[in-house]
């Protein structure tokens, strides 16, 4: 920005002057803000060089438990990531029990593939063909018992014959 520039806008020069000490304010102030910032991340880079030699001369195989530990939280998030999609898949299979389908299936042959588990298919067919009754089926069961018969489906005149028996009985012919 230069003066010529704001003066073109219709400012005058002393407007143009305070816009500038304004801007400078602002700027130095930014400028403060960035060096302390870089004063501070040196600062904790010195302290991280330096624990790093403690801890090299404290315990000198802390480097491989820090990347074994790395190693074994990644294997069980993979594992986790594993089972989680292999539930999701046996849902989406109407399996009835997750458990039991879990204890036919050879691990080993399965591999997470993004959200898919490959091979899971082609087993879950095997087992469909040998133990159908772990999985859900669209078919209806088939009705043991029909309705009673000799009950009146109409409520009402199901009603009135039954008080009609009642009266009968007690002596009452519909008074």
């Amino acid at each position: 920005m230069k003066t010529e520039e704001l003066t073109a806008l219709g400012l005058t020069e002393e407007q143009a002057t305070q816009v500038f000490a304004m801007h400078g304010k602002e700027l130095t102030k930014l400028q403060n803000n960035v060096t302390t910032l870089t004063t501070e991340r040196d600062g904790y880079k010195t302290q991280l060089d330096t624990a790093n030699t403690k801890l090299t001369g404290y315990d000198p195989e802390w480097k491989t438990k820090a990347d074994t530990a790395q190693q074994d939280a990644q294997k069980q998030l993979e594992a986790l990531k594993f089972d989680y999609a292999l539930n999701d898949a046996l849902k989406a299979a109407k399996v009835r029990d997750t458990v039991s389908v879990k204890a036919h299936l050879k691990k080993d042959a399965l591999k997470l593939d993004g959200d898919s588990v490959l091979g899971l298919k082609e087993q879950l067919e095997t087992l469909k063909t040998e133990k159908d009754f772990l999985f859900e089926t669209e078919e209806k069961p088939p009705k043991f018992s029909t309705g009673t018969p000799g009950v009146q489906t109409d409520t009402e005149k199901g009603k009135e014959a039954a008080n009609n028996a009642l009266r009968q009985l007690f002596g009452r012919n519909g008074d």
